[in-house]
């Protein structure tokens, strides 16, 4: 019989004498098929209890890492799987403790992960979690404290959500038949000696949950006055070294020529919906449960491009990341595959583009009610900070019953994947300035493709005309003009033109900081943004008037005044 990963596992967390408890854990152990079958993880977070958003940033940094790490390519080494998965979860836990004014009150925590895969481990550490393991009579930490002790007690100089970037620690460790492996807050170690961890964990007539049991209950005999959060694993069997490599180190073969009737992997080819340069996608009915999918598969001609094979991979995982209803669906493995697709919900209806010329005169309320689900779903993008980047009409979906989805993710990014600077990812036309400048750029890149589409399915021009997917150079920008959504369109009002014109701004200062201030002033008039676009005259024409009655009154007792003398 061949080896398997098997782990025992064990874990407890618990409020203490606390009110709440800011701890966190989590396990994935061995299960299903592909990646997950050989692999074993278990994280624990402890949020700063002297930071508002603690609790949700602990919870959020374990959920996210076991989600977001199954869910990666296979084809990514388990560091840089786990250093993209945390970086992205760093970004968002730091962008929403913008508003405290000091860098340890807002979304913080500690965080502490082991994955075991073939025979070796990897641990990612950041805060003052642990990570211990006793090998026969051997007893280690395997994590570094990131944290000053103080008179009032441990003062971290690292956590996830303290700065935009984070530094995690990395390494790996061989993992043996019999090792344990102790996962703990500072509720718990913080209390408990060495020699006590030790002989606690080293207690083999005791079941695992026996054994997390006793650590609480030494805790609180040691007066921990703080949420004690532990989880215990056991590594009863492993593979042979090398039984996982050849699956995730190569890309799955792309499938054969599909015709309908033709059957991949249980799926029955019903219909071929699209075929371009890029990838194939087909109408699928699944044998096994009868439902019908959408099948994605990259086309022929990127065959031998690795690079566009592995966003193809990306594209798929960043689609598994996200349930929302405005979203198209991806959905994971849930049997083996032997080929290079993903499979997504089946949507009837036609992109965004195609509703478009049906409907060339569609009035602009009914234009500007798709922004909403837009903007909701950038906005979950967002939150987990991906950046679309391909935003345009071909790639919002409407449904015969009238839901907008957003689809495509081939050119999107997380965290700080994809940081290529000289290249506009998806249609130029819609593209932001930052990516032909080739500088930094955010959630305001996804904004400016928006308004640029919204103005195309009021006007059916561009807003810095034909010459715009020209420009390279700052100077070239400032020689493009804005042409108002008004004179292309009459029945665009004043108010909601100022509002494309501000997502539409070359300086991404100068747009909106946040998606749902677009959407307010794209569903009512703002008078104080409309105001700007007039002139002063039209602004306030009592104050135009009697400011110029003072003006010629003065210059009149000025001349009269030259006069009498």
């Amino acid at each position: 019989m061949a080896h398997t990963l098997r782990i025992n596992a064990a874990q407890i967390s618990h409020t203490g004498p606390k009110t709440i408890n800011e701890d966190a854990i989590g396990l994935h152990l061995p299960q299903g098929h592909g990646v997950t079958s050989h692999t074993a993880a278990a994280a624990i977070a402890d949020g700063v209890s002297s930071a508002e958003g603690g609790r949700i940033a602990a919870e959020t940094s374990v959920t996210n890492f076991l989600n977001d790490f199954f869910a990666t390519p296979s084809s990514w080494s388990i560091k840089t799987a786990g250093l993209k998965v945390l970086a992205a979860s760093n970004r968002w836990l730091h962008g929403q403790g913008q508003h405290y004014h000091h860098s340890h009150q807002g979304y913080l925590t500690t965080f502490t992960a082991l994955i075991i895969r073939g025979q070796t481990g990897h641990i990612f550490h950041v805060g003052d979690s642990r990570l211990w393991r006793l090998r026969e009579d051997d007893w280690e930490c395997l994590t570094k404290d990131h944290a000053l002790i103080t008179r009032n007690g441990n003062q971290l100089t690292r956590a996830l959500g303290m700065d935009w970037r984070v530094d995690i620690d990395y390494h790996e460790i061989d993992v043996q038949v019999g090792d344990f492996y102790l996962l703990s807050t500072d509720g718990i170690h913080g209390f408990i000696s060495d020699k006590e961890l030790k002989a606690i964990i080293g207690m083999r007539s005791e079941t695992l949950e026996a054994r997390c049991d006793e650590l609480l209950a030494c805790a609180e005999a040691h007066h921990s006055d703080d949420n004690r959060s532990c989880q215990l694993l056991e590594v009863v069997d492993l593979p042979p070294a090398d039984a996982h490599t050849l699956e995730l180190n190569h890309l799955a073969p792309l499938p054969p020529e599909l015709t309908v009737g033709n059957m991949l992997d249980c799926y029955i080819i019903e219909a071929e919906i699209q075929v371009n340069a890029r990838s194939h996608v087909y109408q699928v009915r699944d044998k096994d449960d009868g439902q019908r999918y959408i099948l994605k598969t990259p086309s022929v001609n990127i065959s031998d491009d690795i690079d566009a094979l592995r966003a193809f991979q990306r594209e798929d995982w960043i689609g598994q990341r996200f349930h929302h209803p405005d979203i198209v669906r991806t959905f994971s493995p849930n049997r083996p595959r032997h080929y290079l697709y993903l499979i997504q919900e089946y949507l009837e209806g036609n992109s965004l583009r195609v509703w478009r010329k049906n409907h060339p005169d569609a009035p602009v309320e009914t234009i500007i009610a798709f922004a909403k689900p837009a903007i909701k779903a950038l906005r979950a993008l967002h939150r987990r900070e991906t950046l679309h980047q391909d935003v345009k009409p071909d790639n919002f979906f409407i449904t015969n019953d009238g839901q907008l989805k957003l689809i495509d993710f081939g050119s999107a990014s997380v965290g700080s994947l994809n940081e290529n600077m000289t290249l506009r990812p998806g249609a130029a036309e819609y593209a932001a300035p930052e990516y032909a400048l080739g500088i930094a750029r955010d959630g305001r890149a996804d904004q400016f493709s928006l308004a640029v589409t919204l103005y195309e399915l009021l006007t059916g021009h561009y807003p810095y005309g034909e010459q715009y997917v020209a420009a390279r150079t700052p100077l070239q920008f400032r020689k493009l003009r804005y042409t108002s959504a008004c004179s292309h369109n009459p029945h665009v009002p004043l108010w909601l033109d100022a509002a494309l014109a501000r997502a539409l701004s070359f300086n991404p200062e100068h747009r909106y900081p946040e998606l749902s201030e677009f959407l307010i002033d794209l569903e009512r008039p703002n008078t104080h943004l409309t105001l700007k676009t007039k002139p002063w005259l039209e602004q306030n024409p009592l104050l135009f008037w009697q400011l110029t009655s003072v003006l010629l009154l003065i210059l009149n007792l000025i001349i009269l005044a030259l006069w009498l003398k």
